[in-house]
């Protein structure tokens, strides 16, 4: 069996930019965010492609020079920009703030204003707080180095173990052929996310005997979603908050246990926003 290099989730290719002359156009104003009930605060938990630069292995193939693909992009924007959030968080460090709202400031006058880094943080999360209104926008994210092809060459020992694995590699393969619409719903469903968690679960299992390889690797992954986790709740934030957060599918995957959990956030519906 051929040792399989491991890449998770989703990343593609693009260059588009708005024009720094666009007008900004409402979102629909017949859309009403629900009323809020008690005092949890409201967060829409969204899994990302990447839209550029990523070190994972597949990359995703939507062509977003296509109109069609762009198209669908914008209206998922506005449908997100409809939950009206009031803090956007992205999947950068809480150390970038400074930059990450310095480049917002010149992005709600010219568009071609970028952040550093995978372009999804720019056409959903800038352009998401620029539609709403929103003026806060931090980074989550905190970087921590694990080994992964470890893990599969470890996998790789035994032959129904190393099938699962070839066998995720091509649910994600598969994934990535989809189109925008249907790769962001796939992506933000409970069961995708949930069979991402479980993989990882798997990995955590794969070990030499009398050692915990695995688990003292993805251990690291579990410390880097939770230090996400600790970064959401320094937030200063109130009931009538409402969060919008912008991460890769796994990262969503653990906060999604995290904060369905917790006595002060409640999750909303991602599928009510990738329904357009």
């Amino acid at each position: 069996m051929k040792k399989i290099v491991l890449g998770i989730i989703i990343s593609l290719s693009f260059a588009c930019h708005q024009k720094s002359t666009e007008k900004i156009i409402p979102i629909d104003s017949s859309f009403k965010v629900e009323e809020h009930k008690g005092d949890k605060i409201r967060v829409l938990n969204f899994g990302s492609a990447h839209l550029s630069f990523t070190s994972d292995a597949y990359s995703s193939m939507i062509n977003l020079e296509d109109s069609k693909e762009k198209a669908d992009l914008d209206k998922m924007v506005r449908k997100i920009a409809e939950f009206k959030p009031t803090v956007i968080l992205l999947e950068l460090e809480p150390k970038n703030n400074d930059y990450i709202q310095e480049t917002f400031s010149k992005y709600k006058i010219d568009q071609n204003e970028r952040l550093n880094y995978s372009e999804e943080v720019n056409l959903i999360g800038l352009e998401v707080a620029r539609l709403s209104g929103a003026e806060r926008i931090y980074g989550i994210d905190s970087q921590i180095g694990f080994d992964y092809p470890s893990l599969v060459s470890l996998a790789n020992r035994k032959e129904a173990d190393s099938l699962f694995v070839v066998d995720m590699m091509a649910s994600y393969k598969e994934v990535n052929t989809l189109k925008l619409k249907e790769q962001f719903r796939e992506i933000n469903t409970t069961e995708y996310k949930m069979r991402t968690f479980d993989f990882y679960n798997f990995l955590a299992t794969q070990h030499t005997e009398g050692n915990y390889e695995g688990a003292a690797v993805i251990a690291r992954f579990y410390e880097r979603n939770l230090r996400m986790y600790s970064n959401l709740n320094d937030l200063k934030l109130s009931k009538n908050d409402r969060v919008f957060i912008l991460a890769g599918a796994t990262h969503t995957a653990y906060l999604d246990i995290f904060i369905g959990n917790s006595e002060k956030f409640v999750l909303e519906d991602p599928s009510k926003y990738t329904n357009f």
